[in-house]
């Protein structure tokens, strides 16, 4: 039923903000704000989606923006009219929020058939395959998960986002997910360098193994992958005093946020620690195994479109 004054729940508003795409003449300083950010952008153009506060951090380090939450605020509306506006790309800048749960089916054998021939010419055997220990890689902000699980992928690696660490339910399943393997597992860890993001780890850790050791299997171990304050010093990444509301653990002067490194920072942090976490002998075996099973499958694949000519 449509509602009387035209909204979903009836109710009347004084002022809306704009909908769909939207023309808009921003002012000058403005309209400066919007290249600079294309300009982060395209730099950064290899590791796209950013998140806002990527691309905040890298104003900061590269054009002096102002480094206060005003500012941060100022920027999450520029994105939003500018993304409407057709001046950024919506797909550059990642947003976290919306989840679709697929009912599946096909329109057609044939649609059945070409997706099927997709999925084996991207098969890849399991390159975890062979390794002495499992490899898992946890972030803490959900939106940087995909930038990095890039990387991952690549050494056969599951990225996880750890924001969630405060659900027993997911800490469950991760114990159950570690007690079932038979091989020990490492738990490589990405977040901020705070009260918070520290607490994060050190309480998801204790109670994954608590879980783990009832399940009667090894404990895990647990990395700090970043932010570190090593990393801190070596980057020179911007800083901000402890919030006041965040009481967790003895008082840190300084405190870092993740997406205050640079894709490329982020990512090099990554690959170098999982270069040196994985048997890498064994990822080469597995890769060419799956060059081998893929054109088995694809030669099985042509002898049944012959055979259903």
């Amino acid at each position: 039923m449509t509602a009387p004054c035209g909204t979903v729940s009836g109710r009347t508003y004084k002022r809306t903000r704009v909908r769909g795409f939207a023309d808009w003449a921003p002012r000058p300083h403005v309209l400066a704000l919007v290249e600079q950010v294309r300009a982060v952008l395209e730099e950064n153009r290899a590791y796209l989606p950013m998140t806002a506060r990527q691309v905040f951090y890298r104003l900061v380090g590269a054009h002096r923006y102002d480094k206060t939450e005003q500012a941060y605020a100022r920027l999450l509306e520029t994105l939003n009219r500018a993304r409407r506006a057709r001046m950024i790309p919506m797909h550059a800048i990642r947003d976290d929020g919306g989840t679709s749960l697929g009912a599946g089916g096909w329109d057609s054998p044939a649609q059945f058939w070409r997706s099927v021939r997709r999925t084996a010419e991207g098969y890849t055997h399991a390159l975890d395959d062979g390794q002495p220990i499992a490899v898992e890689l946890w972030v803490e902000a959900a939106g940087m998960a995909p930038m990095v699980a890039r990387v991952a992928a690549e050494f056969g690696i599951t990225t996880y986002s750890s924001g969630g660490f405060d659900s027993v339910t997911v800490k469950y399943e991760a114990a159950q997910r570690i007690s079932w393997r038979d091989v020990p597992t490492t738990v490589l860890h990405l977040g901020d360098h705070d009260p918070s993001g520290l607490s994060i780890l050190d309480s998801a850790a204790a109670d994954i193994s608590a879980f783990v050791d009832d399940m009667g299997a090894p404990a895990p171990t647990f990395t700090r992958l970043a932010v570190t304050a090593e990393q801190i010093a070596r980057y020179r990444l911007p800083s901000a005093p402890q919030k006041a509301t965040d009481r967790r653990g003895e008082h840190m002067r300084h405190t870092v946020q993740a997406e205050a490194m640079s894709p490329t920072e982020l990512t090099g942090e990554v690959r170098a620690a999982l270069q040196a976490a994985v048997d890498l002998d064994a990822l080469e075996a597995a890769r060419r195994r799956g060059e081998y099973e893929r054109a088995e499958i694809l030669h099985h694949l042509t002898n049944l479109d012959t055979e259903s000519e």
